[in-house]
């Protein structure tokens, strides 16, 4: 009972802090207040990036899908996807970006030909914190983008298989840059 009222309150205190930190990340910006981010530009930069070094991902874009949030954060999560594909892919294997539109809604795929993950952690340790892979790594960024996702009003699904790879799918409202407001699916009250 300890452990879980401990862990409770940092969740808290975590949530505090990334309010604070988003606060004066963006200041010209009421916490809170999103906007339709395009997501074609995010994509392209993160592609570049790993061009840079020396590694290919590859990308299937629909053109001027957006979705609300703020760029920033949006360009971390999917920027922290791509890149544990790639850590979790050897050169010879192959990392690919999918941003399409989904029953109403905008799907990001990121899916690689890496080392997989056990159905274990997916079920009991990834997107917590302090749960990695990596030799290094702290899970921080796993469950910080799972979090900025569901505050979207988005989901995040994985699938993946050991030795064979991971297809993780970002689904997230689809934001209308030419009306300014969230689309919603046919039938969905609002």
């Amino acid at each position: 009972e300890f452990q879980q009222d401990m862990l409770l309150t940092v969740e808290s205190s975590l949530d505090k802090m990334r309010q604070m930190m988003l606060q004066l990340r963006e200041g010209e910006k009421p916490a809170g207040v999103v906007s339709g981010v395009e997501l074609t530009p995010i994509v392209q930069r993160i592609a570049a990036s790993a061009r840079q070094r020396g590694r290919e991902v590859q990308v299937q874009l629909d053109d001027r899908l957006a979705t609300r949030g703020h760029a920033q954060r949006l360009e971390r999560v999917v920027g922290h996807v791509v890149q544990n594909a790639l850590d979790a892919t050897p050169g010879s294997g192959r990392v690919w970006v999918r941003v399409a539109q989904a029953a109403g809604r905008v799907l990001v795929e990121v899916g690689d030909t890496g080392a997989g993950m056990s159905p274990d952690f997916i079920q009991h340790r990834l997107f917590r914190p302090f749960n990695s892979t990596k030799s290094s790594g702290m899970g921080i960024g796993s469950y910080e983008s799972f979090q900025y996702i569901k505050e979207l009003g988005g989901s995040i699904d994985v699938k993946s298989e050991l030795g064979q790879g991971t297809v993780v799918t970002l689904l997230m409202p689809l934001f209308d840059l030419r009306t300014g407001t969230d689309l919603r699916a046919p039938g969905l009250a609002g």
